[in-house]
C-alpha cells in the first residue's frame, strides 16, 4: 500500500502487505484552498473558515493520492453528500479538527473502500451504550486497556462508507456488528439483520490503526 505524508505524520502500524494498489494519504488539516479545482473552490468560498479547511485538506490528499496511483483527474465533487470519484477509482475521505485522510484504489481490485479518523477517547460512556451491540460492550469491557468504544465507532463509520455507495442503504450503529480478530489489529464485520448490504459487509475486511493522538479505521470490500 503506498502510505503517503507530505507533513510527517506519523503513521505508527499503518500496513497492508498484500497490495500496492491502494494508497492511503495523512495531512494536517491547513487551508488549501489554492490547490483546488475551480469547481472545487466555489464550494469553499461559501462555507466557514473551519469547514474550507477541512474540505481543502480532504481535497488535497485525494489530490496527491490519485497522483501517486497515476490516475490524471484530480477533481473530485460530491453529490448528495458523497464524493464522486473518477471512472476507475474507488475512494474514501474523513477528516477530524487536526487531520483529513483518503484512501484510494482501483475499481478492479475492490467493489468499495471506507475510512474513518476520530481523536482517542472521543466517545463517551453515554455514546457507547447508544451505539454499540451488547457483544461489542462486552468486549469493550473485557478490554479495558485499550480505547475499543471508539475504535468500534471508527469501524462501522468506516463499513458504511465502503457499502453505502455501492447500495445505496442506510445502515444504523446497531445494523452492524464489527467481531474483532484475535490480533487486536483486524476486524470482520456483518449485519444484525438481513440487509441489501449483508452479502457485502461479509465479504469485507477492517483494519486498526493508530495515528498520532488518533485511531484511523479502513474497510475494505473485494
Amino acid at each position: 500500500m503506498h502510505l503517503i505524508s507530505p507533513d510527517d505524520v506519523a503513521l505508527g502500524n499503518v500496513v497492508i502487505p498484500w497490495t500496492d494498489r491502494l494508497c492511503l494519504v495523512t495531512v494536517r488539516i491547513s487551508d488549501f484552498t489554492s490547490f483546488l479545482s475551480n469547481a472545487e473552490k466555489s464550494y469553499v468560498h461559501s462555507v466557514n473558515k473551519n469547514r474550507r479547511e477541512q474540505y481543502s485538506s480532504g481535497r488535497r490528499a485525494v489530490q496527491l493520492g490519485l497522483s501517486s496511483l497515476n490516475v490524471n483527474e484530480t477533481s473530485v465533487l460530491f453529490d448528495d453528500r458523497r464524493p464522486v470519484w473518477p471512472m476507475p477509482i474507488v475512494g474514501s475521505i474523513a477528516h477530524s479538527y487536526q487531520f483529513a485522510v483518503a484512501l484510494i484504489g482501483f475499481k478492479q481490485d475492490f467493489r468499495g473502500v471506507g475510512i474513518d479518523i476520530l481523536p482517542k477517547h472521543a466517545v463517551s460512556d453515554r455514546v457507547k451504550n447508544r451505539i454499540l451491540l451488547e457483544s461489542e460492550l462486552e468486549l469493550v469491557n473485557e478490554r479495558e486497556s485499550k480505547d475499543w468504544q471508539t475504535l468500534l465507532f471508527c469501524a462501522k463509520e468506516s463499513i458504511y462508507k465502503a457499502s453505502n455507495p455501492i447500495t445505496d442503504e442506510f445502515l444504523g450503529f446497531k445494523d452492524v456488528c464489527v467481531r474483532v480478530e484475535e490480533s487486536g489489529t483486524e476486524f470482520k464485520a456483518q449485519t444484525t439483520s438481513q440487509k441489501r448490504s449483508s452479502d457485502i459487509i461479509t465479504c469485507g475486511k477492517g483494519y486498526f490503526f493508530e495515528v498520532e493522538t488518533h485511531w484511523l479505521t479502513m474497510f475494505l470490500i473485494h
